[in-house]
């Protein structure tokens, strides 16, 4: 596996509004809060360009998956 430099890193600004965005997209990733126990997954890149409109649509695809990503890692940890 290899390890990558901060200089091959893209997606800037989704690095820099991940941990609000996280925030603002919490309750639409919790399938306790969602219908039937499913969470509204879909309404997260509605959410995210909403708030964060200067986003590009590649970046506010990246930044959904890894809200998930994150927040699913974040719950098994506990």
């Amino acid at each position: 596996m290899e390890i990558r430099s901060d200089d091959q890193r893209r997606h800037h600004r989704v690095r820099a509004v991940f941990e609000e965005a996280f925030e603002l997209c919490q309750s639409l990733l919790d399938p306790s809060q969602g219908i039937a126990g499913h969470a509204l997954l879909h309404q997260v890149p509605v959410r995210v360009r909403e708030r964060f409109p200067d986003l590009t649509q590649e970046e506010v695809m990246v930044l959904s998956v890894a809200l998930r990503a994150a927040w699913t890692r974040r719950r098994a940890q506990g």
